[in-house]
């Protein structure tokens, strides 16, 4: 069985400013989409993180060998989520220079709060899609996807691959 799917993202921004009597409007568009084929494995569930903060995802144990895509969308209004990868059982990796591997955990600064993982505001989504390669294999690097966050933040994964 192949799965093949398009990704699209379409950004419409517009300012409009007043100078007198004279409103002025100006429009930026930007859209993409990409295919990202030779899939095999359609995964997908709406999640929480637990009491203690975090919830881990075991791609592997959801018979995703290979990510070619990932989508993760934060569907708390107030609290934000962070999200990490790369778990090797005994640490998260952090800034691994192989971006052939599934190894992902930066450090986040904002202000006087520092997060590990990348944030995800309320009601917003991560991204990451790999057409045309051979994907990030969750053999290399850990196959642990944590979404940190607090008790009862709920999010939704989806995930493409083999």
């Amino acid at each position: 069985m192949t799965v093949s799917a398009t990704v699209q993202a379409s950004i419409d921004a517009t300012k409009t400013s007043q100078t007198g009597l004279s409103t002025g409007t100006e429009s930026r568009r930007m859209s993409f989409s990409v295919d990202v084929g030779d899939c095999s494995i359609v995964w997908s569930e709406r999640r929480s993180c637990q009491a203690y903060g975090y919830d881990d995802v075991n791609l592997e144990s959801s018979g995703v060998s290979v990510v070619k895509l990932l989508c993760v969308k934060n569907l708390s209004t107030s609290a934000t989520i962070a999200m990490t990868a790369g778990w090797n059982g005994t640490d998260f990796r952090t800034f691994m220079t192989d971006t052939l591997a599934w190894n992902f955990a930066p450090m986040v600064n904002l202000g006087s709060l520092t997060l590990r993982g990348y944030p995800i505001k309320p009601l917003g989504s991560f991204l990451l899609s790999c057409p045309n390669s051979t994907g990030f294999a969750t053999t290399s690097g850990g196959s642990i996807l944590r979404i940190g966050g607090p008790s009862g933040a709920a999010y939704e994964i989806y995930v493409l691959g083999n």
